[in-house]
């Protein structure tokens, strides 16, 4: 694989390989990734050039041949800013490669796996909440989409407390791993953009 410049954007383009646990090379890939300028805040943009896998979103694919790589609300977790670039090959971009050779040959996806669009979105506030509520999801994802948080706004958990004598600490860890502009895209996603003025009633509890 190589990487160039190409109209002023960063392009990595080549073979890739997929391996077996044992090391042994399973499979080969033509791709094409561009770094975005804002890179690393947002995430590469892959694409496979060597037309073995559908544009279709059964194949993790978008219409316009973007691979759905990962869930960027989920990037905390496998390949997180400011992670060497060597990690998002390593590990995503792998998995994803790894798991289209395998559905090739009949198997599962081996690894965990989202729906396609607002319903992928769903699926995984579902488990990280720990709630099917998509009021709450909704809420949480308002919260984590601000640029300013203040934990004196009601708990999006929905107790009617405060966030600071609720659930601040979660609140806490939930916006150290999704940023802003993540959460605001999943709202958009979901119908369910931030109101005009980003506020939110205030709790009346003491």
């Amino acid at each position: 694989m190589h990487l160039f410049v190409q109209g002023g954007a960063a392009i990595v383009r080549g073979t890739f390989a997929v391996y077996s646990p044992a090391g042994k090379i399973l499979d080969r890939y033509r791709i094409l990734i561009e770094l975005p300028n804002n890179y690393p805040k947002d995430l590469p943009i892959v694409r496979e050039v060597g037309d073995r896998i559908p544009w279709h979103q059964d194949f993790h694919v978008e219409t316009n041949g973007v691979a759905c790589v990962l869930l960027p609300d989920d990037r905390w977790r496998c390949f997180p800013v400011g992670a060497p670039f060597r990690e998002y090959l390593d590990r995503p971009l792998h998995h994803f490669f790894l798991g289209q050779s395998l559905v090739a040959l009949g198997e599962k996806w081996p690894f965990d796996e989202w729906k396609h669009g607002a319903e992928g979105i769903i699926q995984y506030y579902e488990e990280l909440l720990d709630s099917q509520d998509l009021k709450t999801i909704v809420r949480y994802l308002r919260i984590i989409a601000k640029q300013n948080f203040k934990p004196h706004l009601l708990c999006p958990c929905g107790s009617g407390k405060k966030i600071k004598k609720c659930c601040h600490a979660k609140v806490v860890q939930l916006r150290r791993r999704i940023a802003p502009a993540v959460a605001r895209k999943s709202l958009d996603h979901l119908g369910r953009p931030m109101p005009q003025t980003d506020s939110e009633p205030r709790s009346t509890a003491s």
